[in-house]
């Protein structure tokens, strides 16, 4: 008897641990950002006033891919562009609408996802905030229904209870790439991602993009990986209908100049296979 209800109990315990699993595989690992209150540097960029978390890595495929799975049955926001199958994408959708479902195609499930638009990466963080079981896409930091998007208060977001996950600010972003609290001298910035005042290896004009975190060397000084390239990546500025992209990517003719701090792009959203993202996590329970 003792063995028989034993067993159930190791059960429920590995059912448990299966469903636990399960529900946190859609959440992307971040790092710590902290020394908040921050000064910018001369470029004005890079000054935030409250502690957060940003991704490690840029969203990969296979974060994107459970994200459709969950969501887009029928993808009436055009979460998915049919060009993720194709030479430089991440993912294949098979069925019809109302069942879709899509997989990662082999090899790429650790590289960075592409073919997203802005618009598709804010909804991808309200999905998170709403939960990996949730279809809801459109409110949860990002207001997609009021006709009139309002970006969110990164500030106030800050000092929730729970954790709020965003598009990184453009400072955020910043912060997080040249920012280093132990430097040399003092707390002060770096020009290029990796710590350095020379350009670090990068994932540049190869015509591929690489798995997340294979460029160990340019690591910044908060642990996040891929900043100087691989992707380049949407950031939350938006300026006359254009929103913000640093970074630099694999894609064409970029080179190290991209990965400068004091370079910076306004682009319109579009999908393009070396535009990509990360996240952040904001709030008491990020920290």
């Amino acid at each position: 008897m003792c063995l028989k209800k034993l067993a159930a109990f190791n059960l429920v315990g590995l059912l448990l641990a299966a469903t636990m699993s399960a529900a946190l595989a859609a959440v992307p690992e971040t790092v710590p950002v902290g020394n908040p209150e921050n000064k910018s540097d001369a470029t004005g960029y890079g000054a935030v006033g409250y502690a957060y978390k940003i991704g490690k890595y840029e969203v990969t495929n296979a974060e994107y891919c459970e994200f459709l799975n969950a969501v887009a049955k029928n993808d009436t926001r055009d979460l998915y562009d049919g060009r993720m199958a194709e030479q430089y994408g991440g993912i294949d959708r098979s069925g019809s609408a109302g069942k879709y479902a899509y997989t990662v195609k082999s090899g790429m499930a650790k590289k960075p996802v592409g073919y997203v638009t802005w618009e598709s990466c804010a909804r991808y963080t309200n999905w998170l905030n709403n939960g990996p079981s949730s279809t809801e896409t459109e409110t949860g930091g990002y207001d997609f229904k009021s006709g009139s998007l309002k970006l969110p208060n990164h500030a106030e977001l800050a000092k929730a209870s729970t954790v709020k996950w965003a598009l990184p600010t453009e400072n955020e972003w910043y912060k997080a790439a040249y920012f280093d609290p132990s430097k040399s001298g003092g707390a002060g910035y770096w020009q290029y991602p990796g710590k350095g005042y020379t350009a670090p290896a990068a994932n540049l004009s190869s015509d591929t993009p690489s798995e997340a975190g294979s460029f160990t060397k340019a690591v910044t000084a908060f642990g996040t990986f891929d900043q100087g390239g691989n992707q380049w990546e949407y950031n939350e500025a938006s300026f006359d209908g254009k929103v913000g992209l640093r970074g630099g990517s694999w894609y064409l003719n970029d080179n190290e100049g991209y990965m400068d701090a004091a370079t910076r792009y306004d682009v319109l959203s579009a999908k393009w296979p070396n535009y990509g993202f990360r996240v952040v996590a904001l709030g008491e329970a990020a920290k």
